[in-house]
């Protein structure tokens, strides 16, 4: 009796009884018509010269399927392929503050965290110093072009200047990686490709019209009818489409609130606009530019290697927005002073609340009452112990599980005056100090507080 079971086990494997199985489980009105054709055509096989026309019609259309299915290059022309789910990414930076629980932006229910990104788009952002160099110079013509020329008149104080760079700093940071996140060969064979061809079309069209005499470009014109976009009317229309295209953009590219100064808004509109875009436009529409583009991209040559080894790696934009090494301005409100008075230091602390960042300046206030303590040069075993239960709630307040302060919170309390020294503390308190000096404190002055 084994020796059958073993027997119909092979067979029930050699003729796929399982693959059947999930066939007719995933597609069972194919598999009933299939299977009332063949009772049909075993039923009454006199008639079989007429059975065969339908046996012929689904062989027809299996091997057409099989042809143009959806692994083919060719269209299919019988089933309509479904369209690709696209992953919904969350948003590189929202406006406002997303939960990181929820994901709702305007959540009542969980405490916000913080999201330096959103306020520091740079943050591991590297690149070439070359490139870095040649970005910033550019920026630097846009302020003596666009700028000094009247800010110079009215003040020397570089305040506001620093704001303009560091927002150029942020446009640029979020171009950057919103542009990493482009799919390049997907935009050019749905969008580029396609309208391309359709202006190849157009011009072909317009070249008949007017072999017997006439302007092939107004041809072009008319030939686009109606589909003629809006910016090809006139110079002026195309650069009004150019403000409204570059309006649209700064909720996506700008820090929150910065379009809130109209001044500002109208600034950056107008540089972008007129003098960054509208350019680029006109030389990426040049002839010779779209041919030397052609050449490129048709040339098999391979190109020719670098005989200068590559720049190094720097923070992006890191030293043109850097303010350390200029005057203080008498525009910006420092930290110290926020410190100084009640009134502000209330106002800074909702402010960072609301912000999901009360636990920065908790840390630094922290830290600097023990360093007040630890730096008393005799210390009692009473005073020890207190000092190490401090930095153990420290470590448990504000730290990670990797940190390797974790050793030290779990020493023996007369290592604690070990941090009198060492540096692992002081780099902390150096890197949350200078988030509160350089995000948060004009972040702050730009609020409702």
């Amino acid at each position: 009796m084994a020796g059958v079971w073993t027997h119909l086990e092979v067979l029930r494997r050699g003729l796929k009884v399982d693959a059947v199985r999930e066939s007719v489980r995933q597609y069972p009105v194919s598999c009933c018509l299939l299977l009332g054709l063949l009772s049909l055509t075993v039923l009454l096989n006199r008639y079989l010269h007429i059975l065969m026309m339908f046996w012929s019609l689904l062989a027809g259309v299996v091997t057409f399927y099989c042809s143009l299915g959806p692994e083919s290059l060719l269209p299919n022309f019988i089933f309509t392929g479904k369209q690709r789910n696209k992953r919904r990414e969350p948003e590189l930076f929202p406006l406002g503050h997303s939960c990181t629980v929820c994901g709702k932006v305007k959540c009542q229910r969980h405490r916000s965290a913080l999201l330096l990104e959103n306020s520091q788009p740079w943050l591991d952002l590297k690149v070439r110093s070359k490139v870095d160099t040649s970005v910033a110079e550019v920026f630097k013509l846009v302020l003596e072009k666009f700028v000094y020329p009247w800010y110079r008149d009215i003040t020397d104080d570089e305040g506001c200047l620093d704001e303009v760079r560091m927002i150029f700093r942020f446009f640029a940071s979020v171009l950057i990686r919103r542009a990493q996140k482009v799919d390049v060969p997907a935009v050019f064979t749905d969008r580029v490709m396609k309208a391309i061809v359709k202006h190849i079309e157009i011009v072909a069209k317009a070249r008949v019209k007017v072999r017997n005499g006439g302007s092939l470009e107004q041809a072009a014109l008319e030939e686009y009818g109606s589909d003629l976009h809006v910016a090809l009317q006139s110079r002026k229309d195309e650069l009004l489409y150019l403000r409204k295209l570059t309006e649209m953009l700064f909720p996506f590219l700008l820090p929150p609130k910065a379009t809130d100064c109209r001044s500002l808004a109208l600034l950056l509109r107008e540089v972008m606009a007129g003098s960054v875009i509208l350019p680029t436009m006109d030389f990426m529409a040049d002839p010779d530019t779209v041919n030397l583009m052609v050449l490129i991209f048709v040339d098999k040559t391979p190109p020719e290697e670098a005989t200068e080894s590559p720049s190094a790696l720097v923070p992006f934009l890191h030293r043109y927005a850097d303010v350390s090494s200029r005057k203080p301005s008498v525009l910006k409100l420092e930290l110290k002073d926020i410190r100084e008075q009640q009134d502000l230091l209330f106002r800074f602390i909702n402010f960072l609340k609301q912000e999901g960042a009360i636990h920065v300046l908790q840390f630094c206030l922290a830290v600097e009452e023990f360093n007040d303590k630890i730096l008393s040069p005799e210390l009692s075993d009473s005073e020890l112990r207190r000092l190490h239960g401090e930095v153990v709630h420290i470590y448990q307040t504000y730290c990670l599980d990797e940190s390797i302060d974790k050793i030290l919170a779990e020493g023996p309390h007369s290592d604690v005056v070990k941090l009198q020294t060492m540096r692992c503390l002081f780099e902390a308190y150096e890197h949350v100090l200078s988030l509160l000096e350089k995000v948060f404190t004009p972040m702050f002055c730009h609020s409702d507080e």
